[in-house]
């Protein structure tokens, strides 16, 4: 009896084992996390619903330990970035691409950033892409890199490119601080003469272009009548050379009279083309001290904004 009291203990518990077991084991086992997304924890990513060139969505690699930069620390990682150095190519890299690269290489390098999507009213386009720091120091800080074929900056006349100063005409970097308000017009300025990121300050500049390029015309002109004058001034000297002969000694009274006035006059256009000269000199000095302030490009507004949209 006793015997067959254990058995059917023993087989009690044999079954309530199974029973368990067998509960247990039919339960939906959790999924296992990604290898890549469970240990790199600290990196996500987000697609957008907007397309880059090759039709793909915009893809956001974010980190969760990227933190806001200051003023600086953006534009020396600006200077470093080479996402500006791309070509703008219509059905192979555009605006989306370039927004896209810029936000992943400032992740990966612990710089916070988001892409940006405009829409605006335009000749050219209807939409752009771009990014925005929330700087610690000056706030939101607008960037756009889009790289050249897609908008060329408007230089300069080159007249001023002969200075003996060294001058980075064409070595523009695309690196811009954009200007970003509903209503008005998205404008830019190259970083190395963007010192603000209020919209009053792209106004000023604006302005400041417009007399430049003014004043910059009248210098060009100036320099171009100079030019006209001097070589006028070289065939004269070359005529009373030709006059003279190489004689130091004239006896003819009239004709030494003739060749003095010749030369008297000579030396009084060579002396106001002298003090024109260096009034040119001072004004070129202006001109590039000016040029300096501003920077060496003007880029051109895009259009009015109509709308903006910022994903972190």
């Amino acid at each position: 009896m006793k015997l067959l009291t254990g058995f059917l203990i023993v087989t009690l518990l044999i079954l309530l084992v199974l029973g368990y077991t067998a509960t247990h084991y039919t339960e939906t086992l959790p999924e296992l996390l990604d290898p890549v997304e469970y240990f790199r924890s600290d990196v996500y990513s987000k697609k957008l619903p907007y397309s880059k060139a090759a039709g793909s969505r915009v893809c956001l690699v974010n980190y969760k330990n990227a933190t806001d930069p200051t003023w600086a620390e953006l534009i020396s990682f600006l200077a470093s970035d080479d996402t500006d150095e791309q070509l703008y190519i219509e059905g192979s890299f555009v605006c989306a691409d370039f927004a896209e690269m810029l936000h992943n290489n400032a992740e990966i390098a612990g710089i916070k950033t988001a892409f940006i999507g405009v829409e605006l009213v335009s000749d050219e386009v209807e939409g752009h892409a771009l990014n925005v720091f929330n700087t610690t120091d000056k706030g939101l800080v607008y960037v756009d890199c889009t790289g050249e074929g897609f908008q060329h900056p408007v230089s300069p006349d080159q007249i001023v490119k002969h200075s003996s100063k060294d001058c980075p005409h064409f070595n523009y970097s695309c690196d811009k601080i954009a200007y970003v308000v509903e209503g008005k017009e998205y404008g830019l300025i190259s970083i190395d003469g963007a010192t603000s990121r209020g919209y009053w300050f792209y106004e000023d500049y604006a302005a400041k272009w417009v007399v430049h390029n003014r004043e910059l015309e009248l210098y060009n002109k100036e320099v171009k009548d100079y030019n006209e004058a001097i070589a006028a001034h070289a065939k004269e000297v070359s005529a009373y050379e030709a006059a003279a002969g190489g004689r130091t000694c004239i006896r003819d009274t009239e004709e030494y009279e003739r060749l003095n006035n010749m030369y008297s006059a000579l030396k009084v256009k060579e002396k106001d083309l002298a003090h024109v000269g260096n009034e040119l000199d001072a004004k070129r000095e202006r001109v590039m001290e000016r040029q300096e302030d501003l920077g060496w490009y003007c880029w051109k507004p895009l259009g009015v904004v109509t709308n903006v949209e910022i994903n972190w």
